[in-house]
């Protein structure tokens, strides 16, 4: 699975990080979120899915193997 915040769309409503700690950061000087060094590999799916739902801006991108 690959997971990323795209740049151009984040806003920085920080909502995957309130969904997901475990996996996002946020950069205080971009104004913006960003997956977390290995999170895509050890973290959850259903949180990256989740966060992903709860994004207004739509930038958490999610790949998965199947596709």
């Amino acid at each position: 699975m690959k997971v990323y915040v795209d740049p151009a769309r984040c806003r920085g409503h920080a909502r995957c990080i309130s969904s997901a700690p475990a996996e996002f950061d946020f950069l205080d000087l971009e104004d913006l979120a960003v997956v977390r060094p290995g999170a895509a590999q050890s973290g959850s799916p259903a949180a990256f899915r989740e966060a992903a739902r709860q994004c207004p801006e739509h930038a958490i991108v999610i790949e998965t193997d199947e596709e």
